[in-house]
């Protein structure tokens, strides 16, 4: 499958099918979520002590692209399932999300670079 050829939907449609043949619909949305963290430790594993090499002037191993791609299909599958389970539309969320979060750092702005600036905004928010 193609990302550029493969909507939403049907990822989701497929998704839904692989675990109706398994008996995997009905999972508690505390499980998966549980589940999501788990394969993001497993992302994030990959990565682990990089930044201590880096300090110590020593190269990182190169990455396995591949190990990567399937953390993160993991990660979304159990994503997926969550939302399910738990009757959330992750478009819909995502697209009133991205609305909240550009109004908080509207284009132009570059929190990310100053941690000043992202610290200021934040706690604006916060009031």
């Amino acid at each position: 499958m193609n990302q550029a050829k493969t909507s939403f939907e049907e990822l989701s449609k497929k998704l839904d099918a692989f675990d109706k043949e398994r008996d995997w619909i009905g999972l508690d949305p505390a499980d998966l979520a549980k589940s999501i963290v788990l394969e993001a430790a497993e992302l994030l594993e990959l990565y682990q002590w990089d930044n201590s090499l880096t300090k110590r002037g020593k190269d990182i191993p190169a990455k396995d692209k591949q190990k990567i791609a399937f953390e993160v299909a993991d990660i979304l599958i159990y994503l997926l399932k969550f939302c399910r389970e738990s009757k959330i539309d992750i478009v819909d969320a995502t697209l009133q999300k991205l609305e909240k979060v550009g109004k908080k750092y509207p284009a132009g702005s570059h929190p990310v670079h100053d941690a000043e600036e992202y610290l200021k905004i934040k706690k604006a928010h916060r009031n």
